[in-house]
């Protein structure tokens, strides 16, 4: 009840920032332009996808004043819907202020460093916990990593992203610079549930999708390398949802459930029931397990990219100063701070997350 209690008040409260916005800040004569200009991309999106994307397109549209980019235009916007002559200094110097503060690295790293030190302090409490206790079969973090079923690599494309670097094959293929590291530490996962007495599933979901040529020579150069550290072929499978955390778990369910690995949910059991690994961001880690989790299926999170590491070898002051230069990486950062934490709202509101808490889980296994 409480949590119901909480999404009915959490949309509330969504729906009077809409309405302020469309009554207080926008003006009047924009009003019905803007509301052609909604309807129009709500037609367009429930033509092209009439499922969940929908909703996901209106949502980020809401959501697009609550980041960094969109409270600036926003405020920009409004500042001069007067004309350049009348431009309305206050709001101005609003929209500096949140350019100049998320753009400052010693913010961006400050916010996100709470929730990816959480993950780090989890990993080094569950190890000090598992020293001497663990039974066999148990990795030294503590996870059950000989109940492994599937490891489930998250990847956000398999190839086309401007992070590219060359692949050394035949067809010269330009990768994601973050995906081949999180491909690698998935063999080195299989390698080590392998030893462990496990024959998981390695389920990658940067599938660029579609039977054309290009498709088809990217899936098997990310093919070659998982099988080339250690990973059979027939472990591979590949699913075309990307970043797209609620769509995998549901895919990962039904084929989990479809090879036997996984019993109905009703029929599971905690202690007995196969594992899944997951490597994804440690910014998203949080979002990625209790998704899972809320479905019923037990995690070990295997977290990568951190963001918040300190790269200063000296403390001396000039060798922080570049700490208080704004820069757009910082920019970067924030953003992808402030969508993961839209995006963990936009989950609990759906009822894909059991609660409003996006901390850390103590019961997910490491």
């Amino acid at each position: 009840m409480l949590v119901l209690l909480t999404r009915v008040l959490l949309w509330a409260t969504i729906g009077l920032l809409v309405w302020y916005i469309l009554t207080k800040i926008i003006p009047q004569k924009y009003l019905t332009w803007f509301g052609g200009v909604i309807v129009l991309i709500l037609i367009i999106a429930s033509f092209a996808d009439p499922n969940d994307e929908t909703i996901g397109t209106i949502w980020r549209l809401i959501s697009l004043p609550l980041t960094p980019l969109g409270a600036t235009l926003i405020l920009l916007g409004s500042a001069i819907s007067e004309g350049v002559k009348k431009v309305k200094g206050q709001q101005v110097a609003a929209a500096l202020a949140i350019l100049l503060i998320t753009s400052l690295p010693i913010f961006s790293r400050y916010i996100v460093n709470r929730s990816e030190t959480e993950v780090q302090q989890a990993f080094t409490n569950r190890a000090a916990q598992c020293a001497d206790v663990c039974p066999a079969g148990v990795q030294g973090e503590g996870a059950r990593i000989d109940r492994t079923g599937a490891i489930v690599i998250f990847g956000d494309d398999a190839g086309d992203s401007n992070d590219t670097v060359a692949f050394q094959s035949a067809t010269d293929q330009a990768y994601n610079s973050i995906l081949v590291p999180r491909l690698i530490y998935g063999a080195q996962l299989y390698n080590q549930a392998r030893l462990a007495g496990a024959d998981p599933y390695v389920i990658v979901t940067a599938d660029p999708g579609g039977d054309s040529e290009a498709s088809r020579i990217k899936r098997q150069n990310l093919t070659t390398v998982l099988v080339n550290n250690g990973v059979p072929a027939a472990n591979i499978k590949f699913e075309s949802t990307g970043l797209n955390v609620h769509g995998t778990a549901g895919r990962v369910d039904r084929f989990l459930q479809d090879q036997q690995i996984l019993a109905a949910q009703d029929n599971r059991n905690e202690q007995t029931d196969r594992r899944i690994m997951l490597v994804a961001p440690a910014m998203t880690m949080t979002r990625s397990a209790l998704t899972f989790e809320n479905m019923g299926m037990e995690v070990i999170a295997k977290p990568t990219d951190f963001y918040s590491v300190n790269r200063w070898s000296g403390n001396d002051t000039f060798s922080r100063l570049p700490d208080i230069i704004p820069n757009v990486d910082a920019l970067q950062l924030t953003s992808r701070y402030w969508d993961e934490v839209l995006t963990s709202t936009y989950y609990f509101l759906r009822g894909w997350l059991p609660n409003f808490d996006f901390g850390w889980d103590s019961n997910i296994e490491l």
